[in-house]
């Protein structure tokens, strides 16, 4: 690839339109399996036990939403891109 070709190309990665719809979809069903096992540990709570997995649960579904954002905002590029 020429020394311009590298400068005119996209910045941003081509990226499947079906494989960012399966990994919104993917995510969205991870974080709600999440917020069960979130509520799961509040209702059957006894306070003593249950703060690691909670946390550990909160990382992952922060970890998750984040991803999440990022493919939707992805989508949203690629929705605003003219057609070749």
């Amino acid at each position: 690839m020429s020394l311009k070709e590298k400068r005119n190309r996209s910045r941003t990665p081509s990226v499947e339109p079906d494989l960012l719809e399966q990994g919104i979809a993917q995510l969205t069903l991870e974080i709600r399996t999440l917020k069960d096992w979130i509520a799961d540990l509040d209702n059957n709570s006894d306070s003593t036990g249950d703060t690691e997995p909670r946390k550990s649960y909160e990382d992952m579904l922060r970890s998750r939403h984040e991803m999440l954002v990022s493919l939707q905002e992805q989508k949203a590029a690629l929705n605003r891109q003219p057609t070749r």
